[in-house]
């Protein structure tokens, strides 16, 4: 299968961005990009307590469909359209078993409190559950024009990991596109001299040549998800990528994570990667 980059599209600001961002990462791959919309209907009560969904009226449908070709040939690179009309994780599931991208990639609202974000960031709980790499890109980055990331910070706990293969596809991509990636640990003061264990997995991930040939970062700050930040400032970087150990982002975005205080934050892109723990030996 020719690689391809997925975007789950609507038609927000930050919509707009993500496609941009997507056509200019597949643009130094060949790669094709996939507009998706997922049109999720909403429930109608009907007769002997019975719930059905309010079909999708054929005249809307149809504008839907012409104006996401419409976004699809404005891209400068290959790219495809599609509208879906099915529950939004059962449509992404499809998406993904159908296309097998390289990056599945999406807008990330600003949005003022957790019912907002609940309804706006929808692809935020994704990483994990289909296990693919989900890039998202904000609604108001911080580089304008925009362009592929020469500079990515990975962010590391002292622990050890593996990324899964879908996470290791996309190191051609990275590599094509001669992204810097340095390795990024924040320590709290009294353990300021550890960070061996996370820097050296990283080194090893196969997620980029460049990751070996730059030495590991240290931010000491009591707070993780402030000290990732400080250092995407310190090191000027226009990327971020944050790996997800296993726990799902459905759990780590509603319990007050690292990576949910992060993304909240963000002015640069975000790569959410899912890997897996490894012993201190591996």
């Amino acid at each position: 299968m020719e690689p391809n980059i997925v975007v789950l599209t609507d038609f927000s600001p930050a919509a707009a961005q993500a496609r941009t961002y997507a056509a200019a990462l597949a643009a130094p791959l060949g790669a094709v990009v996939h507009l998706v919309h997922i049109y999720s209907p909403v429930p109608l009560n009907v007769e002997y307590d019975m719930v059905t969904p309010l079909p999708m009226e054929a005249r809307y449908m149809q504008q839907i469909s012409h104006s996401l070709e419409e976004l699809a040939a404005a891209l400068p690179v290959p790219a495809t359209a599609e509208l879906l009309e099915a529950d939004w994780y059962g449509a992404v599931q499809q998406t993904l078993r159908n296309y097998q991208p390289l990056l599945l990639v999406a807008g990330l609202s600003k949005t003022n409190g957790w019912l907002d974000e609940w309804l706006s960031n929808r692809a935020l709980p994704l990483a994990h559950q289909p296990g693919y790499p989900l890039l998202l890109v904000p609604q108001e980055l911080s580089a304008v024009p925009v362009c592929p990331p020469r500079r990515l910070v990975l962010a590391v706990q002292d622990e050890g990991f593996s990324l899964t293969a879908e996470a290791r596809a996309l190191a051609p991509l990275l590599d094509a596109l001669h992204i810097e990636v340095v390795v990024v640990t924040v320590l709290p003061y009294e353990q300021r001299a550890a960070g061996e264990q996370g820097f050296h997995s990283a080194q090893h991930c196969r997620l980029a040549a460049s990751v070996s040939r730059h030495d590991q970062h240290k931010v000491v700050h009591e707070l993780p998800a402030r000290g990732i930040m400080q250092a995407v400032d310190e090191l000027a970087a226009d990327g971020l990528v944050l790996l997800d150990l296993g726990h799902g982002w459905a759990h780590t975005l509603f319990e007050g994570s690292v990576i949910s205080q992060v993304v909240r934050q963000t002015r640069v892109p975000v790569l959410l990667l899912p890997a897996r723990p490894t012993p201190p030996h591996e």
